[in-house]
């Protein structure tokens, strides 16, 4: 007979585990009740007759406990009044402590028989095992299971202790994720995890590899930086798995895999593809895997795409994320009183709605060497605090472990924002070294600026490339700008140093702020002192045609280029993020520019917005040639949203209205804008129609074409609207579910 202690569930996944058991016993289907304040069920069986069965499911350790625990569900029993009442528990019971339970609810229990202790539990187990199989967390607790698994022989992997491999299956949480990569393994042999670092990818390969080698699988072979050792230890006839983690990340940075690696990796997923006894996991991250495919060839294979499992954030359901969360805080050793906090004011609704939500954060945060440092009165406002500003994760690792020149790359880098071209930062770092290599102790040169991105590579940033192998540098993280943003907040001086140096526009406005009263959130922004102020205004008046911008957009599967920097947006952003009323100097020469630049440049598209931003922004200040600057700006008009910008200049000139109506050539571009809105409209067709319409009118276009293009629109959409709209409406009710499933798991805590 099977013999769980069931303590490596929660009280949650104990409740589900004797709903199936009792499903599977009694032959019918029960009623399921989230968690937490339950009023006394959380399971149910009604019949026509209003008969009531209602089973209460406690996961205790201890009898003592237990028994205490029920004394308080008594009042509740005896007001529902069910014909039947059935308590399953996960603490051993004897004969005389099972007549003390009958006796506490009597005549609502009817028998002995209506009380599940642990060893009743475990019998139904033993007699329904495909009930065992479905709940993995139980199943790999099992000792026959744990005996399988550490008597397996481990190659290259030395924590594989019993307790460790608890750990992990504890704190897992059950997600579509582990269901698909089974499908991928069992379809293709192999599959390839992959997700941004801290989501779970590792924690889910070992979770995998803990199921096979529990299911008759007899080696586990760890690579970490070569597939080398997967041909060597290669066994004809042995039931294998291999597990690659991170493969690639290592290597790639210095443009180049050893030995022909890349050709080696494919050949041995066809070798594990064609066996039937091996199975090979690769873990990576996303980009990599991407510019892997790029650059190489053997990459380029179609069959790939098919055998990748993606770890996403956005593939984790709130409901997941909650349970990740719950897991570490009831597998963790924080006291009561730390917990309570947490769950006052729902608190950890707000950690699991966060933007940079991360499951390794989390870890960190509720490990014994950090809660123990937080006063329980404070704990929910730490957490909070160390979500938006991740300290918990990254402070320690910038202060001890990476090296002075790693540390100034990354201030540099926050400041000129991330993504950046690898060679504009090795710019920036130079010219720093040059001013201040003394002061901070540091000595730039190719070979230690190489040294220090591969030593910050592996944790705060990572590098992605184009298709033209052009490398960037990125945070691995939101949350490392955060820490960063955080932390240098208090250091003027350093600011001070970086603002006397910048060599790009980017860096003086990217995380600074020049007024108190801006609209981003304080955890993302440095407020600057009056004298760095000071600096970035001398520097702008004085420097200001020498400045070029390092923000850098495309992608990975595409090109990098750079931000379209040019004297207007240049002048907006002056004038939206500093107030120059303020400061004289700065405000005069904004204007003189500006007038300048209207005099001698001509518009760009990629100017548009910013022009008309600084018009409507010194329409009181400066004169302007309305009919000019509206001629000017109608050429750049070439859709809805384009005009909607456009429009804007009715604010500005009085004489809008009659300039546009008077030229032939603006009003035939507007009818070019709204007809080919009306034909992209695929929604919302009568509120599209009335708008266009009003458009039409106030410049004095005939609007029928416009008209009945939407007409025709109805009626096709009205002749094939076969469209279930039931199935639009269920991620809403299944939020609605998740948000109060969520609240009751959390209630069990307190």
């Amino acid at each position: 007979m099977s013999n769980y202690d069931f303590l490596n569930l929660s009280p949650s996944d104990f409740e589900d585990l004797s709903r199936d058991l009792l499903q599977k016993e009694w032959q019918i289907t029960l009623e399921t009740f989230a968690s937490g304040r339950d009023n006394g069920i959380d399971l149910r069986y009604s019949t026509a007759n209003d008969e009531e069965i209602i089973i209460q499911c406690k996961r205790y350790s201890d009898y003592k406990s237990f028994f205490s625990n029920l004394k308080k569900e008594k009042e509740k029993v005896f007001k529902l009044k069910p014909r039947r009442y059935i308590v399953s528990t996960s603490v051993g019971l004897s004969p005389s402590r099972k007549d003390q339970i009958v006796n506490l609810f009597s005549p609502y229990i009817k028998s002995t028989a209506d009380v599940y202790g642990k060893d009743d539990i475990n019998n139904l187990i033993s007699k329904y095992p495909e009930i065992e199989r479905q709940h993995f967390k139980l199943w790999l607790s099992n000792s026959t299971i744990l005996d399988k698994i550490l008597n397996s022989k481990i190659y290259n992997q030395s924590n594989f202790e019993i307790e460790t491999i608890k750990e992990t299956v504890n704190v897992y949480v059950d997600n579509e994720s582990y269901y698909k990569a089974i499908e991928i393994i069992k379809d293709k042999k192999y599959v390839i995890i992959s997700g941004i670092p801290g989501i779970g990818k590792t924690t889910l390969a070992r979770v995998l590899v803990f199921h096979y080698l529990a299911n008759g699988f007899e080696d586990f072979i760890y690579l970490s930086d070569s597939i080398n050792d997967g041909y060597t230890l290669y066994k004809e006839g042995r039931k294998q798995i291999f597990l690659f983690d991170d493969f690639l990340g290592t290597n790639f940075l210095e443009n180049k895999l050893s030995n022909n690696e890349e050709q080696r990796i494919v050949k041995f997923i066809e070798k594990i593809s064609k066996s039937k006894d091996k199975i090979i996991i690769f873990t990576t991250r996303e980009y990599i895997l991407a510019q892997a495919k790029q650059k190489y060839d053997a990459f380029n294979n179609q069959s790939l795409k098919f055998a990748k499992c993606i770890i996403d954030l956005s593939q984790y359901t709130k409901l997941v994320k909650a349970k990740i969360l719950y897991n570490h805080l009831y597998f963790s050793n924080i006291p009561e009183s730390h917990i309570l906090n947490l769950l006052d004011n729902n608190a950890y609704l707000k950690i699991i709605n966060h933007r940079t939500y991360n499951p390794r954060i989390i870890q960190t945060i509720t490990n014994d060497d950090f809660w123990k440092t937080i006063d329980s009165d404070k704990f929910s406002e730490n957490f909070l605090e160390f979500i938006e500003n991740p300290q918990s994760v990254w402070k320690h690792v910038f202060e001890n472990q990476i090296s002075k020149l790693s540390q100034i790359i990354l201030v540099n880098l926050m400041a000129c924002g991330s993504p950046i071209l690898l060679n504009d930062l090795k710019l920036v770092i130079q010219n720093f070294a040059r001013h201040f290599n003394s002061k901070y102790g540091i000595i730039y040169s190719e070979i230690e600026f190489t040294k220090s991105i591969r030593e910050l590579e592996n944790t705060f940033i990572k590098t992605v490339k184009d298709k033209d192998n052009v490398f960037a540098i990125e945070y691995q993280n939101p949350s490392v700008q955060d820490f960063l943003v955080f932390y240098f907040r208090d250091y003027s001086d350093y600011i001070t140093d970086i603002l006397e140096c910048t060599l790009f526009f980017n860096q003086m406005f990217r995380v600074f702020s020049f007024k108190n009263d801006f609209g981003y959130s304080v955890q993302t922004r440095i407020l600057l002192s009056n004298d760095n102020i000071n600096i970035v205004v001398n520097r702008i008046i004085n420097e200001f045609d020498v400045f070029k911008s390092s923000t850098l957009k495309g992608s990975t599967y595409h090109r990098f280029y750079k931000d379209d920097l040019s004297i207007y947006n240049q002048l907006d952003t002056l004038r939206y993020s500093i107030k120059i009323d303020e400061i004289p100097e700065l405000e005069d020469f904004v204007k003189k520019t500006l007038v300048h630049t209207i005099n001698t440049h001509k518009l760009q598209d990629f100017e548009f917005d910013s022009f008309i931003n600084l018009i409507e922004g010194f329409q009181y200040d400066i004169e302007f040639n309305a009919f000019e600057i509206i001629n000017a700006c109608s050429e750049h008009v070439t859709d809805i949203n384009e005009l909607d910008t456009f429009e804007r200049f009715e604010s500005v000139f009085f004489d809008y209205s009659s300039i546009v109506k008077d030229d032939e050539n603006i009003k035939k571009r507007i009818i070019t804008i709204l007809e080919l809105e009306a034909e992209h409209t695929e929604e919302d067709f009568e509120e599209t129609k009335t708008d266009l319409i009003s458009r039409a009118q106030k410049y004095n276009i005939d609007y029928s074409d416009i008209e009945a293009i939407i007409e025709k629109k109805i009626v096709d959409k009205n002749e094939n609207d076969d469209i279930d709209w039931s199935a639009g409406n269920k991620s809403k009710n299944n939020d609605s579910i998740d948000d109060k499933e969520i609240k009751n798991i959390f209630d069990s805590l307190r």
